[in-house]
């Protein structure tokens, strides 16, 4: 498989606000929860600067913004990251200017902020209105010939994952009734936030290929669907990552953090570096086109994470398990497309359970 489709060292437009207190790739967020795609997104920003293309960032706050370039531009010299400030997504237009002379995209799109998510019809309206926004404006600037899309595993499990109930699931399953299931809860119910955020991937990504199956712009395009991302995070600011830092909390001894409610059940982990190796392969690869591309290493247990840290931190006080059921068994019937893909792009498989989960929580160290 050939990795040639963008010319080496052109710009490559990555969306998001560069928040100064995480260093984070984030699309039309509030930052009430500041990171919610900070490691994918800094992760794929970096590895496209080490693949020697050049990084246009787009952000409503050049401000926020400072700390990530600085160290960008030391560690892969000057000029190699630039960033653009956008003030509303959803204006007609906004990304016209900033798409000149750019050669690929990547939309990490998210709303961040569950309280935002909670106005669930609100949260469908903006999450359409960007990524429409850019793939149209993308379709007009002649230079763009790949487009990716960052979704999420929870388009294909939110509603599917059951203790005692075995799946079998792929990037072909959709969790449409999620929608009406995230419109429908009172809002005083905690799980409101978050099927919030689920309908508005749901509805993001499907109104993303209904506008490429349609309109056939001149770009490839893609989407790639992470499950939990773990492991480092790729820049030397501190702040909160999302279930990086969740994950660290537990490691830390809090037994209400917000991954023991996220990993139950449990689903599947990612690398944070693996997330983007499957990013930046599909932006690039002469083959790959029309595809919805897993981002899943491993399944996981809370308790196989605490049985780790015990192991390789003897003298740390680890929390003891968690009583959890059996964990289900999730079969991802066409993982194979993106194990095929991360191997052939990176010379390598998946980063371990071992590894990833030592990485992440060597930061809280």
């Amino acid at each position: 498989m050939a990795f040639n489709r963008l010319p080496s060292g052109s710009r490559i437009l990555v969306t998001g606000e560069f928040h100064s207190s995480c260093n984070c790739i984030i699309l039309l967020t509030l930052c009430s929860l500041p990171g919610a795609t900070g490691l994918a997104g800094s992760a794929i920003t970096d590895l496209l600067l080490q693949r020697g293309f050049r990084v246009r960032g787009v952000g409503r706050s050049a401000a926020k913004a400072a700390p990530f370039a600085d160290h960008l531009n030391t560690k892969y010299g000057a000029g190699a990251f630039e960033f653009a400030e956008v003030a509303d997504y959803t204006i007609s237009g906004a990304f016209d200017s900033v798409l000149q002379g750019v050669t690929g995209v990547v939309h990490v799109a998210t709303e961040a902020s569950f309280d935002v998510l909670s106005d669930v019809d609100t949260a469908l309206v903006v999450s359409t209105a960007a990524v429409l926004g850019l793939m149209k404006a993308a379709a007009g600037i002649e230079s763009v010939k790949s487009f990716v899309l960052t979704s999420s595993s929870v388009t294909v499990m939110a509603t599917a994952i059951e203790y005692g109930k075995d799946v079998q699931l792929s990037t072909e399953t959709w969790q449409d009734h999620a929608i009406a299931l995230a419109q429908s809860l009172p809002s005083d119910i905690p799980a409101k936030g978050f099927m919030g955020y689920v309908a508005s991937k749901i509805v993001g990504e499907r109104e993303a290929w209904k506008f490429w199956n349609e309109e056939k712009p001149g770009y490839a395009f893609n989407s790639v669907l992470p499950d939990m991302i773990l492991g480092p995070v790729l820049n030397p600011v501190k702040g909160t990552y999302t279930t990086h830092s969740w994950m660290n909390d537990v490691f830390l001894g809090n037994r209400d953090a917000l991954s023991v409610a996220f990993m139950n059940p449990p689903e599947w982990m990612v690398d944070s570096r693996d997330t983007a190796i499957i990013h930046v392969a599909a932006l690039l690869s002469t083959e790959m086109n029309g595809q919805r591309l897993w981002a899943a290493a491993h399944p996981h247990t809370l308790n196989q994470h605490l049985a780790l840290w015990r192991k390789a931190f003897p003298d740390r006080n680890i929390l003891p398990d968690f009583d959890f059921p059996a964990p289900p068994k999730i079969d991802l019937t066409d993982l194979d497309k993106s194990t095929k893909l991360l191997k052939e792009f990176a010379g390598k498989d998946w980063y371990t359970f071992e590894e990833t989960s030592l990485a992440n929580v060597a930061h809280a160290l």
